[in-house]
């Protein structure tokens, strides 16, 4: 199995192609800025505990694994353990090939057709570490004869030290049923979630879609470490998902196109879910830059 690493002056990024195209470590000297791999996940391929992996064709989860387009229904595999719907797509579960690779700049690819998806697609994922910052472009492209509905997401996980801080402006949350990450209904943020200024995570435990970033800035600020990143998305990435898990060492801020099932939700005529119609040759893209700023 093969790990590349980029360098750029102190900050360092190792990907692994294999492994679901994910990024195994990214660390600024000695530190981790995201949450490194393990011996194990390398070892088991597992994606999802990798720093960050792609999410390709769509972003979270698609209820009960069906998927309903154009009048056809496409059943996917239930993908997470004791849970009934598929989640974040086929590409971080498959190995991705180098196109081209430098020093500090690395290009993969990852194609797929199967029946569970309405087209074939051809998705490409660029990363690019300077002295400051480490860029992931993330694009899917209809490869087949085919509509197909699209989504694309980004999966960072954040080291999360106990005064750890973040930012972010968003004016909407999806509620869910509990245990399950199917959005029930839209509402107003409420304050316990409210981090449109820098306040500390502290004890929040979040797994929620929230909408209307419209700004895709986002602080995570280390006061302890002197140390903060700036995260800033491009592309239709007005959804965010924020994963704060009980009692870990990391949390996660997802730049993502698509709200949860939001694929079966437009296909029932419903506005504002994010999901993107690509024709045959149609491309959908995002960028997501992580910047490192020392105080």
């Amino acid at each position: 199995m093969t790990a590349i690493t980029l360098e750029s002056g102190n900050l360092t990024a190792t990907v692994h192609p294999e492994i679901g195209g994910s990024l195994t470590s990214f660390r600024l000297g000695g530190l981790d800025l995201l949450r490194p791999a393990n011996p194990v996940t390398l070892a088991t391929k597992n994606a999802l505990d990798t720093s960050c992996y792609p999410l390709v064709p769509f972003s979270n989860r698609i209820k009960d694994s069906v998927l309903r387009f154009q009048g056809r229904e496409y059943k996917l595999e239930p993908n997470f353990p004791d849970h009934p719907h598929a989640l974040h797509g086929h590409a971080y579960r498959g190995p991705w090939t180098v196109v081209s690779q430098s020093s500090a700049s690395l290009r993969l690819r990852f194609r797929y057709q199967g029946p569970d998806f309405p087209s074939a697609y051809a998705a490409t994922e660029r990363f690019t570490l300077t002295e400051d910052s480490l860029a992931i472009d993330l694009e899917v492209e209809n490869a087949g004869s085919e509509p197909m509905p699209a989504g694309l997401g980004l999966h960072p996980f954040f080291a999360k030290p106990k005064d750890t801080e973040l930012q972010a402006s968003i004016d909407g949350v999806w509620l869910m049923a509990l245990n399950d990450g199917i959005p029930t209904e839209r509402v107003a943020v409420p304050a316990e979630w409210d981090f449109s200024k820098q306040r500390p995570l502290g004890d929040v435990v979040l797994d929620h879609c929230f909408t209307g970033w419209k700004n895709r800035h986002a602080i995570v600020n280390w006061p302890s470490r002197s140390l903060r990143v700036r995260l800033t998305a491009e592309g239709p990435t007005e959804h965010i998902v924020v994963f704060v898990p009980e009692g870990q060492e990391f949390f996660c801020v997802e730049p993502v196109t698509n709200m949860n099932d939001g694929f079966n939700r437009a296909d029932r005529g419903e506005q504002g879910t994010g999901t993107v119609i690509l024709n045959p040759g149609e491309k959908l893209a995002i960028r997501m830059v992580v910047a490192v700023e020392r105080k």
